[in-house]
């Protein structure tokens, strides 16, 4: 039986893209999931429809590109006889709208499914909403949108019915994490921290949220200068000396900056850490979080935004609330002196994952979300 074909796009960045991100490891895995579902999901395109700058120039340069690679694409499949049966577009949002997928649509008379459709800030000056309205346009289009987080469902709520949105929470592919694992040799990385409580922190070092949590995290350690610990910490980016400069009070040099790591040797890492301790400042949900609690690394975060969705309280990991340095540090310093309930929340983190949010998991899940789109498609077409 031929598998139904589908037609996978990432408009913000393509699964394949040279720099890592949680964007990208979404984009990856939910194709790989959509695979293990039982779909033939291929990548259709790397366009990239993202863009830093909001002024009208830059939004037609980007749907005029958009257009141009539809009418590319749709030229190489009536060549080689290929058609979708379902185009599914990854994270579209005032950003990165997904031109590309409502022409295809729009031509072939095929389905759309979105997946983390959302918003950003609209500008002080409503910048961005020229943009948010081209995003919208693909998202109301699309036959089924898949949230992960109750705040990209109140703003779906807003404007499309609620029968067009499907709740899916975030998940992690232990499977590919696997395969990355064994990419690279396994060298003994428990050199890198000197004592005590063996900490890791794994985040780009970039403005906003990304920066604030460093800050949070560089007093939160300052506040526990008299306990045992040690940390390594793996990121990199345009502040990084401002990173630098937060945890230039460690005179015991207990804190080591390795910049930036591969997948596979931050999952090595993230074995021989005992705590992944990232703030984890407004985060949408935060696939770090998973990662670790695939190896069993229990998660120390802030309880704000969507990291709760990924990390439960006194089950995968311990959350601060409220949310500053000092329930932070006193998280921290809860750990490092209750070795048993290390342990307990390391084994629960990994069975958190493995039963209830595996690839597999979302497999079935997506299957439950997409053959009713194919079912409808067929019959009107």
């Amino acid at each position: 039986m031929t598998k139904p074909a589908i037609a996978y796009y990432a408009p913000l960045k393509p699964p394949d893209h040279p720099i890592p991100s949680g964007d990208r490891q979404m984009a990856r895995m939910l194709l790989a999931a959509l695979n293990k579902a039982g779909y033939d999901a291929q990548l259709a395109s790397r366009y990239i429809s993202y863009s830093k700058r909001h002024g009208p120039q830059y939004l037609e340069e980007r749907k005029q590109g958009a257009l141009e690679e539809a009418a590319t694409l749709l030229a190489r499949w009536e060549k080689t006889g290929y058609r979708p049966q379902l185009w599914f577009c990854y994270h579209p949002y005032d950003k990165s709208p997904d031109w590309l997928g409502m022409e295809i649509c729009r031509v072939l008379d095929i389905p759309m499914v979105t997946a983390e459709p959302c918003k950003t800030g609209q500008g002080p000056n409503g910048e961005w909403i020229p943009w948010r309205n081209e995003a919208k346009a693909g998202i109301k289009m699309a036959a089924m949108n898949i949230v992960m987080t109750p705040s990209d469902k109140a703003y779906l709520d807003t404007f499309i019915e609620p029968q067009k949105i499907a709740l899916m929470p975030p998940f992690v592919d232990t499977d590919m994490l696997i395969s990355s694992l064994q990419l690279e040799d396994k060298s003994e990385p428990s050199s890198l921290w000197s004592e005590g409580l063996r900490l890791l922190s794994v985040g780009m070092m970039r403005p906003g949220a990304k920066i604030d949590s460093y800050r949070l995290l560089a007093n939160a350690l300052q506040k526990l200068e008299e306990e045992k610990w040690s940390a390594v910490i793996v990121g990199s980016g345009p502040r990084l000396d401002e990173v630098h400069e937060l945890f230039s009070w460690d005179e015991h040099a207990r804190i080591n900056i390795v910049g930036e790591k591969s997948c596979a040797e931050v999952l090595l890492l993230m074995e021989h850490a005992q705590v992944l301790a990232w703030p984890g400042c407004r985060e949408a949900y935060g696939m770090v979080y998973l990662e670790a609690a695939s190896r069993g690394c229990p998660v120390v975060a802030l309880d704000n935004l969507g990291v709760p969705l990924v990390v439960e309280h006194e089950r995968t990991g311990l959350l601060a609330s409220p949310a500053n340095s000092t329930t932070y540090a006193q998280c921290l310093k809860r750990l490092m002196n209750d070795r048993v309930l290390l342990k307990k929340l390391g084994a629960g983190a990994k069975q958190f994952v493995t039963s209830e949010r595996s690839g597999e998991k979302t497999a079935q899940r997506l299957r439950q979300i997409i053959e009713p789109v194919l079912a409808r498609s067929t019959q009107n077409g």
